[in-house]
């Protein structure tokens, strides 16, 4: 960057004295109305380079330092020309000096943009236009030392030199430092520009604001030479022009190098533009109040150094928000084109103003843009955040409309003969709202009883009293489960054929059908033989067949009457695991809230665990208050806690979000990740749900203090232990824990899927996309927000050097009281193998789990799971040993178990044959647990090992409540067939054909943090 700066400081200085020279030698030796034919003209010969085929990036034409070389020989010829005193080199070195300067600056900043991201941008920019500035100071000095002195020809002389020294620097320092564009622009890459800028709103607001910006520029020029013009003579002229530079320089110089970023970082790219129509709108209503001079001359003053200072790194910055593949296109389009159509625009108002333009009428034109450079910033913030929602995959998704063509070809799906595709196409169809009533006969009469099951509930819903004929044909003919429902549908649609046709299956030896009718009958009238039909069923209690056991406590569920609270309540208890999970089910569906204290416990059941979250959901608010007082319950089971928040978030009221939101603030930190988790999608499943803006923000504040007191624990125990010890994963995992919370939190007065895609590039390896989501934050997020998440983004722990080893002890000590469990049972476990007493505490986890914890520590398959996962594949796990030679499954064995091999090693035989040989920390059958397939290998102990089981049943159960765990698992594969891979290649060295690598040797504490010598501390942790 340096070199840059310092090539950006020569040019702005030549660029400096040759405008300054040009201005007041057109207005000493022309009249003022000569300048709207000098704008238009300018802008028109710039337009037209900027349109010009660009060459290769290595062309000489590409390059600043040969560009600015050639100008400063083209300044010198012009030099000579005015000694002459002659009048029209004088209107040739303004117009160069005006497309010249753009010209240069284009390429300059071009290569620029390519070179930094939106973040680094920042700096960069601003850094680099400290330096530019300061060649403005230095072009004030040289103006002010040679004007009057040496006359202006000498002043265009000092301004070439500059440019051919500023071509030297570029050609031999910069060179190698700033990356041309990663491909060349030529006249037919414009198309794709203009097709996007017709597209793109944010585009076109863009456009229209670099438009407004060069009217405004051209305006308060054209006031400015309005007002001294015949005030001095040229070359005194010439001086205060270099005056003006010199304070715009100095102004320049202390804003971008002292304040730019700051007032960027606190208010944002779009109020930091916002401070241009702010600041210029009161001095040009200045100059209506006196005729004095010093108003213009503060105007001309502020517009220059805002222009220079403010615009170039603003306008830059909002390029950002564009495409890769369309910003350096649109950049042309806007910047070169468009920019310079503004001057031509403001060119011929001025034309056609005439006499008219006088100072009175310029400065209310100024004050008028100002205000609608205001209204345009407006509508460019939310263009903007949609814009860079889009580069990190945040926009919101639309709704896609279902055409005609499509509806007519979901329609034939109905007709075909597999049930998956008829279902697909009713839930299409109901999706986008199509009508369906025309089709529910084809439905009933399909041959498949899923379908017909399906035909049969819509024509329920939709009240389709014209297919009672078909349905009683169902009741009589059709298959078990659409003949059920049939029978139901048929008392609320017919209930006269009901009446005929329903008693007389009160008696009926098919349960089903029997439940059924009894009831059909019960729901639409009071029918006394239905209620003994029942009475009978009941009075069998367990003694009952299960199907029929089953088929009573559905029947329950669909009476919704509390009447039968108390026999269904029994079903709950039944021996049989089918019969409860209907049962739980039926609590749900006939709102049996007095049932909803029994259904709790099942929520830690494996098997039954669904039904009774789907249960929860269907009871609604009402069950929100014992919910709420279970989550906050530290007696309760935990496991069943973690249930709570996905139960609430399907309740998804505006009570549940609340209960969620107030949950108990001195809790697990699992469950409060879960908690969170849960908001976060309840939030965006219902966006109109109210929420406690000052409970979110002390949310965030308690975040922010957990990153704080373990961001330091973090580093020292990553020096001492290492990255892949357990405790550092621990507290690390804590940390990111605590910054994805607080992007769950900030989803909540948010846009939810914005601020996950946030967080999901603040912490990812994409540079580029980082500076877009950090863009999108800044101008997202309110500033008091900002402060409280801004130092977990910018100082990420995952990014920090290591601490100091020797704090190791402190930081123990620190952690083995930390009121988190996991994270204490690891600080205790690394505590106690080197010898310190540690004095446990009520409601610790257990040292059997804490020690697989640690087995399991560094084992590959589960490197990408969080100490939360491993704590759970802990407590399922079982240990067992085998001898040398000893069988851990045969080839053809069920994959029901994965086996983590904690010491020893193990060969795998297919047929008979050595195929590998697995060390410590690796796993074994990861696909096999998935999919259950038979073992394709022999799998036998090489040496005295100790393995960790784990059983296919519960692993699964796990995976249903933590699907990241398949992340490790996919990890782990790919490792597995890169080594498969590698096979031939070792087999001709002779190599032993192992998986994975030697267990590297833990780091001892000894010595490190303190520890006292007397701790005997052994040399493993």
């Amino acid at each position: 960057m340096l070199p840059a700066g310092v090539f950006q400081f020569a040019l702005i200085a030549g660029v400096t004295q040759l405008k300054t020279a040009a201005n007041a030698l057109v207005l000493s030796r022309f009249e003022s109305q000569a300048l709207p034919y000098l704008y238009l003209l300018g802008a028109l010969m710039t337009a037209t380079l900027t349109l010009l085929p660009r060459g290769r990036p290595d062309a000489p034409t590409e390059s600043p330092g040969i560009l600015t070389g050639v100008g400063g020989v083209l300044a010198l010829g012009l030099a000579a020309a005015l000694s002459a005193g002659q009048r029209m080199p004088a209107l040739a070195l303004y117009l160069f000096a005006d497309c010249f300067s753009t010209f240069v600056s284009f390429r300059f900043w071009g290569r620029m943009a390519s070179a930094f991201d939106a973040r680094e941008a920042r700096r960069a920019f601003t850094v680099l236009n400290g330096f530019g500035m300061g060649g403005g100071i230095a072009g004030g000095l040289l103006v002010q030392a040679l004007a009057v002195r040496l006359g202006t020809p000498v002043v265009v002389v000092s301004g070439a030199v500059s440019l051919l020294a500023a071509g030297a620097i570029y050609h031999h320092l910069n060179e190698t430092e700033v990356a041309p564009p990663s491909r060349p622009r030529s006249l037919q890459a414009w198309f794709p520009a203009w097709n996007y800028l017709g597209q793109s709103p944010y585009a076109q607001v863009l456009a229209a604001l670099g438009i407004a910006f060069a009217v405004l520029s051209s305006f308060v020029d054209y006031l400015f030479r309005l007002r001294v013009e015949g005030t001095l003579s040229e070359d005194g002229l010439a001086a205060l022009f270099g005056s003006l530079q010199l304070w715009i320089g100095l102004f320049c110089v202390a804003f971008q190098l002292l304040v730019a970023e700051r007032l960027l970082k606190r208010m944002g790219l779009l109020m930091y533009l916002a401070l241009v129509p702010v600041v210029l709108a009161p001095l040009a209503g200045a100059t209506l109040a006196t005729g004095q001079l010093w108003p213009v001359h503060l105007l001309r003053l502020v517009e220059t150094a805002v222009s220079y200072s403010i615009l170039p790194v603003g306008i830059q910055l909002l390029y950002a928000a564009v495409p890769d593949e369309q910003r350096e296109g649109l950049r042309s389009a806007v910047d070169g084109l468009l920019r310079k159509g503004g001057v031509v625009l403001a060119g011929v108002m001025l034309i056609g103003a005439g006499r008219g333009a006088n100072g009175i009428t310029m400065a209310v034109a100024v004050v008028a843009l100002c205000a609608a450079l205001g209204l345009l910033l407006v509508r460019l913030k939310p263009a903007y955040l949609t814009a860079l929602g889009e580069q990190v995959g945040a926009h919101e998704e639309e709704e896609v409309e279902l055409g005609g063509e499509a509806q007519k070809l979901l329609v034939e799906a109905l007709g075909a003969p597999t049930p998956e595709r008829v279902l697909r196409a009713v839930d299409m169809l109901a999706q986008a709202e199509a009508p369906l009533r025309p089709h529910l006969a084809a439905l009933l009469a399909h041959p498949h009883e899923r379908v017909q099951e399906r035909g049969v509930t819509l024509a329920l819903s939709m009240d389709a009293r014209e297919l009672a004929p078909m349905l009683e044909r169902l009741v009589e003919e059709g298959p078990r489960r659409p003949r059920d429902q049939a029978v139901w549908a048929l008392a609320r649609l017919s209930p006269e054929r009901a009446e005929r046709l329903l008693p007389p299956l009160l008696t009926s030896p098919d349960v089903g059908l029997r439940c059924a009718a009894i009831g059909a009958l019960m729901r639409t009238q009071v029918n006394s033989a239905a209620l003994e039909s029942l009475r009978e069923l009941l009075s069998k209690g367990d003694h009952a067949p299960v199907a029929e056991r089953r088929e009573v406590a559905r029947l329950l569920g669909r009476l919704k009457d509390p009447r039968f609270a108390g026999p269904l309540s029994l079903y709950l208890e039944d021996m049989d695991i089918s019969v409860r999970r209907v049962a739980l089910v039926a609590v749900g569906e006939g709102g049996y809230v007095e049932l909803a204290p029994r259904l709790l416990p099942f929520l830690t059941w494996r098997e039954e665990r669904p039904a009774a979250r789907e249960s929860l959901v269907q009871l609604g608010d009402a069950v929100t208050p014992l919910l709420e007082l279970q989550l906050n319950n530290k007696a309760a089971p935990l496991a069943m806690r973690m249930q709570l928040p996905r139960v609430l978030r399907g309740i998804g009221s505006s009570a549940a979000l609340n209960a969620l939101l107030f949950s108990n603030v001195r809790d697990d930190a699992g469950l409060h990740f879960r908690i969170g988790a849960q908001l976060s999608r309840l939030r965006e499943e219902q966006p109109d749900h109210p929420v406690d803006v000052d409970r979110i923000h002390e949310a965030l504040g308690r975040r922010r203090d957990t990153y704080r007191q373990l961001v330091g624990a973090f580093r020292d125990v990553q020096a001492a232990l290492g990255p892949q010890s357990l405790l550092t994963r621990a507290v690390g995992d804590r940390l990111d824990q605590a910054l994805e919370l607080s992007f769950f939190l900030l989803g909540l007065l948010h846009p939810p899927q914005a601020m996950r895609r946030i967080h999901q590039h603040l912490v990812g390896s994409d540079s580029r996309r980082r500076a877009y989501a950090l863009e999108l934050l800044e101008n997202l997020v309110a500033v008091e927000e900002r402060e409280l998440v801004m130092e977990q983004v910018e100082a990420h722990h995952r990014e920090l050097p290591p601490g100091a080893p020797g704090r190791l002890w402190r930081r123990l000590a620190g952690l083995v009281q930390s009121e988190d469990l996991v994270l204490r049972a690891c600080a205790r476990h690394v505590a106690r193998v080197n010898g310190l007493d540690v004095l446990p505490q009520e409601g610790e986890v257990s040292d059997t789990i804490v020690q697989r914890m640690f087995a399991l520590e560094g084992v590959s398959v589960f490197s990408q799971s969080d100490v939360d996962d491993i704590a759970a594949i802990a407590a399922v796990a079982r240990e067992s040993l085998y001898r040398t030679g000893e069988r851990l499954y045969s080839q053809g064995d069920p994959g029901d178990a994965l086996y983590v091999i904690v010491e020893g090693a193990v060969d795998a035989f297919r047929n008979g044959e050595h195929v590998l040989r697995f060390q410590a920390k690796e796993a074994i059958g990861e696909v096999s647990l998935l999919d259950g397939a038979p073992r394709p290998t022999d799998m036998v102990a090489a040496v005295d090992s100790r393995v960790l089981v784990i059983d296919r049943r519960d692993f699964l159960d796990l995976l249903a409540d933590r699907p990241e765990l398949l992340t490790g698992f996919f990890r782990s594969v790919s490792q597995q067939l890169q080594s498969v891979i590698d096979l031939p290649a070792r087999r001709e060295t002779g190599q032993r054909l192992e998986l994975g690598v030697a267990q590297q040797p833990h780091v001892p504490l000894e010595g490190i943090g303190g520890l006292p010598p007397e701790g005997n501390a052994p040399t493993d942790v």
